[in-house]
């Protein structure tokens, strides 16, 4: 999973930047609110899992770790 979501933020959320798993996507400028949702959308298609408005916080998607811990809970 981990890799699946680094791929996706390398190839449709960052030019060129390097992104490991305790990276913060935001302090960092990788996420904006833009690519939250793009990120968030594409979590929903891969995973199959609904992610209702109110969990998108920097707790389930500060970094790549959270973003698996929150996926792996909720499939």
């Amino acid at each position: 999973m981990y890799n699946i979501i680094i791929a996706y933020i390398h190839g449709e959320l960052t030019t060129g930047i390097e992104v490991s798993e305790n990276d913060d996507l935001l302090e960092e400028g990788i996420l904006d609110s833009m690519g939250m949702i793009k990120l968030v959308s594409f979590i929903e298609t891969k995973f199959q899992i609904q992610v209702p408005f109110e969990d998108m916080t920097l707790e389930n998607f500060k970094t790549v770790k959270k973003i698996c811990d929150y996926v792996s809970i909720k499939s």
